[in-house]
């Protein structure tokens, strides 16, 4: 008797264990996300292997070597390529900055370099060319994305560089960093433009300047306007206007302190390019701004 309850215990155990597996099994037999599916966009795999060729053939690199391109867009190991790149892309951007402005004043050319290759303006060059679709990154909440895709942006010139050399660096730099337009003139003022351009007249050899009202209406109005020039003997340096004289003056200073800061040379060779050129110039370089 007490082996045949044993007996009835062990099927009902059974077919216990049965409807389990038949119960699991049909929570089961839809879709499953597999390993490979649950892998972040940041890891490699065969889709983003592929991604990461069509960026590359996107910005010309189809002879870069797949792995060092895969180095420099995976944040993790790509400090040496970002080291490397961070330096070169200041060299061309120095070298080619300072040949088209070569008057600018040096606290006026740190802001230019900043807004050319600072970490904003190349993380906006990255996403612009899609570096946010491909770059890998552990997101662990300290780091931004914005920071990640300068870095990795950096660390492309840095592979460039490494690989193809120079020109295959420089090219690239003047294509997708250099090239694009830049209103420096804003970037150029200075705190008490008035003593700034009585010492720069001074340092050239010029006359003093001298303000001149060039037109005012509303004088008595509660809006009035003035033109102010600001002038060197006879030569107009800048022109300002305002609701008040002192204002139209102050801009006329600004306008003619940015006249002569962001003059631009349109006609010039790199050093970088002394070695392709015959009877090669020197760029002109520009003395330093006025002391006051």
């Amino acid at each position: 008797m007490f082996a045949a309850f044993s007996r009835a215990r062990c099927q009902t155990t059974s077919l216990r264990c049965l409807r389990a597996n038949r119960i699991m099994a049909f929570h089961t037999s839809g879709p499953v996300m597999t390993e490979q599916q649950e892998l972040p966009p940041n890891v490699a795999s065969p889709t983003n292997n592929a991604t990461l060729s069509a960026f590359g053939a996107r910005l010309g690199l189809q002879s870069l070597n797949p792995s060092l391109l895969e180095q420099a867009v995976t944040h993790s190991s790509a400090a040496n390529l970002t080291f490397l790149g961070k330096r070169v892309i200041g060299l061309y951007a120095t070298e080619y900055l300072h040949a088209k402005y070569p008057s600018m004043h040096m606290n006026a050319f740190a802001e230019v370099l900043r807004k050319y290759i600072g970490n904003k303006s190349l993380s906006q060059i990255g996403s612009e060319v899609g570096l946010q679709d491909v770059v890998r990154w552990e997101r662990d909440g300290n780091t931004v994305q914005s920071a990640v895709l300068a870095q990795c942006f950096n660390a492309l010139v840095g592979a460039i560089y490494q690989e193809q050399g120079p020109e295959a660096a420089k090219k690239f730099v003047h294509a997708h960093i250099l090239s694009r337009e830049l209103d420096v003139r804003p970037l150029l003022k200075l705190q008490n433009p008035k003593r700034y351009l009585s010492a720069l007249c001074k340092k050239l050899g010029q006359e003093a300047p001298v303000s001149r009202v060039i037109s005012e209406t509303g004088r008595l109005s509660s809006a009035p306007v003035f033109i102010v020039g600001v002038f060197s003997g006879e030569k107009k340096l800048g022109e300002g206007f305002g609701s008040s004289l002192k204002m139209a003056e102050f801009r006329a200073c600004q306008d003619a302190l940015a006249s002569y800061y962001g003059k631009e040379e349109k006609d010039f060779v790199l050093p970088s390019d002394a070695d392709h050129v015959d009877n090669y110039k020197p760029p002109v370089l520009g003395s330093t701004e006025a002391i006051i």
